[in-house]
């Protein structure tokens, strides 16, 4: 539990938050938000919840376990763990909503507000803050018992409750997770450039993947857990409990020339309830192709030639690239006839590469 009060800038407290608004500010100036505009827009309204709702006194953070040490890593399975299983969004909303009753049951007459990475709160400085866990230098947040793999919540409410001891940062001299990034995306402790993050290329961008990136991506094809997976804490964590969290059915074990025969229609029904939406059915099949390419087997040629005829050139594109980097007769002849009726200019200049 955090408190809301306007903090005295001396406090520590107070001196976290501000310093915590400097680094959003100042991620937004580099431009390592990359096309999350959205960040821009909404930088004043984060800068404290009351922004957002003048009568809120107090923040109550909560976190959701998804650890499932049974299941493969998720460099392996191609897809980051908090993503396989349900909508995190919806699974931690529906428990925060039932909160939500009892505060209100616990304090009648209390006004109480849901958020769960849908409102421009600066979500992991305040959940530390309210003490549920410290803001690594992967800049994910870290508890002592669980390590690392959990995503958090928060409930507002306008009555002013006691508070909890903020936490500690315990990475010490660790640096294990800026080390184990494949593309370098954290370039200092407590940063991230997005541009250059496997998770925000695969799932917030909606444009093709730049070229030096492709190969560093593997064959991740929605998110990346590398960071997550290298802090040292996570030999205290517990598997979760709830079932909510496991990998759908074949999720993991689905062929990856199989994902890309998926339509619009396909794509919303095979993973409705599911964060894979985020990415949309296009940059889902860009992903697939980029991670076909980096496998380089030529038994996946006859797949990517048929989406070289996709409707949306970002899966056009990412097909073209895969087949020059697999190479063969089969591939070259394929792109030189695309080639000839493309009219789409990147998709153009991804035929002519190779």
């Amino acid at each position: 539990m955090a408190r809301l009060d306007a903090p005295d800038a001396s406090d520590p407290p107070g001196l976290a938050m501000r310093e915590a608004g400097d680094r959003l500010h100042a991620w937004i100036e580099r431009g390592d938000h990359g096309a999350l505009d959205w960040f821009e827009r909404q930088a004043a309204d984060r800068s404290h919840p009351r922004t957002m709702w003048p009568a809120a006194r107090s923040l109550l953070s909560v976190a959701w376990n998804y650890h499932r040490p049974d299941e493969p890593s998720g460099t392996a399975a191609g897809i980051a763990r908090y993503a396989r299983g349900r909508d995190y969004h919806r699974a931690v909303t529906s428990r925060l909503r039932a909160l939500a009753r009892f505060a209100r049951t616990a304090l009648p007459g209390a006004e109480v507000r849901v958020a769960v990475d849908t409102g421009p709160i600066l979500e992991r400085p305040w959940a530390e803050r309210a003490g549920i866990g410290f803001v690594g230098k992967h800049t994910n947040l870290v508890r002592r018992d669980l390590g690392n793999w959990f995503v958090i919540g928060e409930l507002l409410l306008d009555r002013a409750l006691d508070p909890d001891v903020p936490a500690e940062r315990r990475c010490g001299t660790w640096v294990r997770c800026i080390d184990a990034c494949p593309t370098g995306a954290i370039p200092e402790p407590y940063r991230v450039d997005a541009r250059r993050c496997i998770s925000y290329l695969t799932i917030e961008s909606r444009a093709p993947i730049p070229l030096a990136m492709r190969p560093l991506i593997g064959e991740r094809i929605y998110g990346c857990d590398d960071c997550l997976d290298a802090c040292p804490w996570n030999r205290f964590a517990q598997a979760a409990r709830s079932d909510e969290v496991r990998a759908r059915p074949g999720l993991l074990t689905t062929p990856l020339t199989a994902w890309l025969t998926l339509d619009a229609a396909a794509f919303a029904r095979t993973f409705e309830g599911s964060a894979i939406l985020r990415a949309g059915r296009g940059g889902f099949v860009r992903n697939v192709c980029i991670a076909l390419g980096n496998r380089a087997e030529r038994s996946s040629v006859p797949a990517l030639v048929a989406v070289l005829g996709d409707p949306d050139p970002l899966v056009r594109g990412a097909a073209a690239w895969a087949l020059s980097r697999i190479g063969g007769a089969e591939a070259a002849a394929a792109r030189a006839g695309r080639r000839a009726v493309e009219s789409d200019p990147a998709v153009v200049a991804e035929l002519g590469l190779g």
